[in-house]
């Protein structure tokens, strides 16, 4: 069988059909306004609710917690930032705030008088706890990072991290985008205050995604029309990931190891990174050594294999397999990375 092998699920996945076909019914027929007083609007009703209730159930999250709705994880920030600089900066002056990657919502609220810096991660993509302590200051009010790490699939120590947070007094933001349907956890024993994702990482349709606030933070976000079909749609997501959870933890990463030990067979000096620390089941950060990142996945793309490079790290590609990843792409998968590989190197070594 031929066909696009698409390793480069950290970036986007696809939603299935099924979840596709439930989302019509709310674009063809229930396209109201929900809030609207009419009946008509409100025969939705129902769905909302129950999406709503597997949300609060997936993520382990109590009653009371706070659930917005978000286009997006950028989305997400930007609310959980407007909560924090109306409720906590402008009250006791902390502006200072930890972030594990830049993003362009950060830069807007610096212009409001946020001081935002990047944390540092160690050679396996991790942020550790020492590395944490060390970078705030009596001025931190605010850490946000993701759960693991995308590229390489190096979980952080989140329990850890969040307990410094609240020993030092500072509100913490996880976003769980690469870890739902991967990891169990429930949110309302974690000592996390926001907890954000985005919806397109976890097989639901695009311009969807969520901010859970604890009952414990002050949360007043700014109120938007709900975009019923993406809201159903994400709720769907999360019943696929449900069903899935075993299968990703178990069949997922056995073809992952047998894609690491297929391309370390056919190209010995590779390096296998994030082996030595806890890492998401479904990613493979390998090193080729000598081979530049952007050349080889350009090779790799023309044979429609698809991944992920980082440009800081020029030797470095990311594989990021999903529940639709089969034995016979990882297998095709071998031998396309193994020669395009070969192919770059003695490129590379023909131009020196």
């Amino acid at each position: 069988m031929t066909g696009p092998i698409y390793l480069d699920n950290g970036t986007m996945t696809r939603p299935s059909d099924y979840l596709i076909s439930q989302m019509q019914p709310f674009v063809k027929r229930h396209w109201q306004e929900v809030d609207a007083p009419y009946i008509k609007g409100k025969e939705p009703a129902l769905s909302i609710t129950k999406t709503r209730g597997d949300l609060f159930a997936f993520v382990g999250a109590h009653e009371h917690d706070h659930f917005q709705f978000c286009g997006s994880k950028k989305e997400g920030l930007f609310h959980l930032l407007h909560a924090f600089y109306g409720a906590y900066f402008l009250e006791n002056g902390n502006n200072h705030i930890l972030l594990d990657e830049e993003s362009d919502v950060t830069a807007h609220f610096e212009t409001l008088g946020l001081c935002a810096k990047n944390l540092e991660r160690n050679d396996q993509g991790q942020i550790t706890k020492e590395q944490l302590e060390k970078m705030i200051t009596p001025k931190t009010g605010l850490v946000v990072l993701s759960w693991a790490d995308p590229f390489t699939g190096a979980l952080h120590p989140i329990w850890e991290l969040g307990e410094l947070c609240r020993e030092k007094g500072v509100l913490f933001a996880v976003d769980a985008s690469h870890v739902l349907g991967k990891l169990y956890f429930k949110f309302q024993e974690m000592p996390i205050d926001f907890l954000f994702f985005e919806g397109s990482l976890i097989h639901g349709p695009r311009g969807s995604g969520g901010l859970f606030a604890s009952r414990t933070v002050a949360f007043a976000p700014i109120q938007t029309p709900l975009n019923l079909p993406s809201f159903v749609g994400l709720g769907i997501a999360i019943e696929e990931l449900s069903e899935s959870f075993d299968s990703m933890c178990m069949e997922t990463v056995r073809l992952r190891d047998k894609f690491e030990e297929g391309i370390q067979l056919a190209i010995p000096e590779v390096k296998i990174l994030g082996r030595d620390v806890e890492r998401l089941p479904n990613v493979s950060a390998i090193e080729f050594p000598g081979i530049k990142n952007e050349l080889l996945a350009f090779h790799l793309a023309e044979r429609d294999v698809f991944v992920s490079f980082d440009r800081k790290q020029e030797m470095r590609l990311s594989f990021s397999l999903s529940r639709l990843t089969t034995e016979e792409d990882i297998d095709r998968a071998i031998g396309m990375v193994s020669d395009a590989a070969q192919k770059c190197r003695t490129f590379s070594e023909e131009l020196v």
